[in-house]
Formats: C-alpha cells, sequence, structure tokens
C-alpha cells in the first residue's frame, strides 16, 4: 500500500491544478436580457359622460391580457394619448399613430342594443393597433356590430391580445402607422375614409357631428326644427306642426335660450315653408336670409334635432342639435324637385343627411364671412323612407326672400 502513496500525492496535486485552472477560467454568467419595457398609454375619459364606468371597464380588459403595453388614466395636467368622447352617433376610433388618437362611444350603438363594455374594449383595441374584423364571431372582439346585439364578449381573444403585444414589442411599429378611420356601424367602411372638413367622422343627422357653434338663431319647433329670421318670427317646413311655443337660441331642445308663444304661421302657397310669428321679441339674433343660395358645388351646412340614424322609429330623437356639411347639386339629382324654388342637396358621403326630426331645419351657408340662411329641409330627393339613401331637397328661401320680407314686415339687414 506504501508504494500507492505517490499516486495519490499526484492526483492531490493534479486535482488542486485542475481545480486551480478552472477558477481561472471561470467567468461570471451572462446577465438575463432585461424585460422589454412596458409602454404607457394615458387616456382621457374626462367626457365619455354616462360612459365613464364602461370606459375604464374596457381599459381592464386589456390591462388584463397585454405585457407590452399598459392604459393609464391621464395624470393631472398631463397628456393624453388617448381621448374618449361620448356623442349621439355610432362608435368610431380615428388613429393618428400606434396608441395615438380619439374614440366615439356612440349612443346610437347602445340604443340598437350592442353591449357597451364590448364597444368599449374594440375601439381601444383600434388604439392598440388592431382593425376590423368582421366575422360575425361572438369570440372575436374585433369582429365588432357584426356579431350582433346579443354578444356580451369584452375580452379580446388570446390571438387578438398576443397581436396587440406584438405591435407594441417594437418602436418601429409605431413609426410605420398610418391615420386611420374605424367605424362600429356595419353599413359603413371599417377602412380610413374622408370626412368632414374639420376632420372628425361622426355620424350624425345620419352622418355629421356635435353642433360646433351655438347657432343663436336655432329654434325647436315640436318635433321639427326651424331657425330665427327676426326677432319676432321663425320659419320652418310647412308640412311641420305649429306649435304653441317654441325654444329659442340653444342647440339643447330641452334647455336654454328662450321659450316664447307661437301666435299664428302663415303658410307659403308653393314651397314647403312656414313662418311662424312669435308673441314677443326675442333677445336672440337671427340670422339673414341670403339673397341667392349658390351655385352648384357651394358648401353648406345643415342642422337639426332629427334622427341620426335612418329608419323612422330606430333610436331616440336627440336632445342635442347635430350638423353636417354638405353641397348644393345640380336639380337634376333630385326626383320631383321644384326648380325654381328648391334645393337638390348633396348626402355626403352617399350616406349622410337630413332625417326624421330635421324638417323645417336650417340649410345655411357662409356670405362675407358669417353664415346666412339658404334653405328649409323639405323632404327626401330620392323618395326613400330611409333617410340619407339619396339627397335632400329644400325650400329654396332666397328665391322667396321678397315673400318672406312681406310677411315679417321687413327683415332685418
Amino acid at each position: 500500500m506504501r508504494g500507492h502513496r505517490p499516486t495519490w500525492r499526484w492526483a492531490g496535486i493534479l486535482s488542486a491544478l485542475i481545480l486551480g485552472t478552472l477558477q481561472i477560467l471561470t467567468v461570471p454568467a451572462a446577465a438575463a436580457p432585461a424585460a422589454a419595457a412596458v409602454r404607457i398609454l394615458y387616456y382621457d375619459a374626462s367626457r365619455s359622460a354616462e360612459f365613464a364606468s364602461v370606459v375604464h371597464q374596457g381599459v381592464a380588459n386589456w390591462n388584463s391580457q397585454l405585457d407590452n403595453v399598459e392604459l393609464r388614466p391621464v395624470p393631472a395636467g398631463g397628456r393624453a394619448n388617448i381621448t374618449v368622447i361620448a356623442d349621439n352617433g355610432w362608435p368610431r376610433a380615428l388613429t393618428t399613430s400606434l396608441g395615438n388618437g380619439r374614440w366615439y362611444m356612440g349612443r346610437q350603438a347602445v340604443v340598437a342594443g350592442h353591449y357597451p363594455p364590448r364597444i368599449a374594449t374594440h375601439e381601444f383595441g383600434h388604439l392598440l393597433g388592431l382593425p376590423d374584423r368582421r366575422t360575425g364571431r361572438c369570440a372575436d372582439l374585433m369582429s365588432g356590430a357584426s356579431a350582433g346585439t346579443s354578444c356580451r364578449s369584452q375580452l379580446p381573444s388570446a390571438a387578438e391580445a398576443a397581436e396587440a403585444d406584438a405591435r407594441f414589442a417594437s418602436t418601429a411599429a409605431a413609426t410605420r402607422s398610418t391615420p386611420q378611420t374605424y367605424r362600429w356601424h356595419l353599413a359603413e367602411s371599417p377602412a380610413s375614409a374622408a370626412g368632414p372638413a374639420d376632420g372628425t367622422v361622426t355620424p350624425l343627422i345620419v352622418g355629421g357631428r356635435p353642433t360646433s357653434e351655438a347657432y343663436p338663431f336655432m329654434v325647436y319647433v315640436a318635433g321639427c326644427t326651424g331657425s330665427l329670421v327676426k326677432a319676432d318670427w321663425a320659419v320652418t317646413a310647412r308640412h311641420c306642426p305649429t306649435p304653441a311655443s317654441v325654444r329659442v337660441g340653444s342647440v339643447n331642445r330641452t334647455s336654454g335660450g328662450t321659450v316664447v308663444r307661437v301666435m299664428r304661421s302663415v303658410n307659403h302657397p308653393s314651397i314647403d315653408v312656414k313662418l311662424l310669428q312669435l308673441a314677443a321679441a326675442v333677445p336672440q339674433a337671427p340670422v339673414p336670409v341670403a339673397t341667392t343660395a349658390g351655385a352648384e358645388g357651394t358648401p353648406t351646412r345643415i342642422i337639426g334635432w332629427g334622427l341620426t340614424c335612418p329608419v323612422r322609429g330606430c333610436g331616440a330623437t336627440p336632445v342635442l342639435a347635430t350638423e353636417l356639411d354638405t353641397s348644393i347639386l345640380a336639380d337634376s339629382r333630385c326626383r320631383g324637385i321644384n326648380g325654381p324654388g328648391e334645393i337638390c342637396t348633396n348626402n355626403t358621403n352617399g350616406n349622410s343627411g337630413a332625417c326624421y326630426g330635421d324638417s323645417g331645419g336650417p340649410q345655411i351657408r357662409q356670405v362675407d364671412g358669417r353664415w346666412a340662411l339658404i334653405g328649409v329641409t323639405s323632404r327626401a330627393g330620392n323618395g326613400s323612407a330611409t333617410c340619407a339613401t339619396g339627397p335632400s331637397i329644400y325650400g329654396d328661401l332666397t328665391s322667396i326672400r321678397a315673400w318672406v320680407n312681406t310677411q315679417v314686415g321687413g327683415l332685418p339687414a
């Protein structure tokens, strides 16, 4: 056994050398790659009205499914990436880049029976980079309205969540993304589309937007719309009822302005125009009546309290008036028009125009930097009972300006 000691001694020395060499060659393990930074998107729900809790639910739905992006309320004094606005139209989203833009919680879809939390989550999905995919499947969040009003699914599918996460895995996606417009309503294109001149796309009046100005000449006429043309005279459509009183000077048909009694009405003998004499002069400023309507192509604006969906009985009458930028068409575009006394008015984008309740409302255009009244809403220009499927016909006030002037005892300058 003694003869084996050198072997063990050399083995021990060799082991020590090997271990020492290993110790010399050993380097610290590489650090694990840092997790990708979560991108924070701030949203502003201060204009979401009665839908604030629904908006926050939509946020919670997405935050529970995402790793690379998180939605948070905008801090006081901070700048929001996403703005949420409640209005009377159909829900829609307008993106400016990935994670930036605004979306509208449109009451029209809620009235139609669509599930509000699903709407909110769906519209946030557009800001997270997901397009509409109208598969009709309730399990697909981005199928939107195509899943029907019975659908109560409000979470993105695993595939949809993964797609949104992937878009925020790199900042390059934000650079590549382009502005898009997405709409909930099946009758409208989900692709980006041109909107009114101010860039908003809000299907009200059928296809317009909330009123952008105070319009002190607006008159609510018991289910119709009218305009103040003199301190104690208003104009509406002949087919509208003559009410006991009207509200003047407010875009809210239930409050504001001046409520004044109606003394009498005077019908025009040949076109759909009626004058209402008020029991007292009101303080609101009347709208001047233009001397000419304008040529074909002239830009105009229509305003009213009519339905924001295209079929009679399809929804509630809006409390706030809505407006639509449109234009004058050739008389040949309207069926059954009285050319000399009526105006053929474009149904903007082929799906926007006056509807039930807008009757008697103003058609105005800019003259010398201010609004002037040219027409009174009368009827459809294609004979259809479905609104905005064709041009509309307006009574041409400029063609009967002399008659109006006589009846009211002199129009204001």
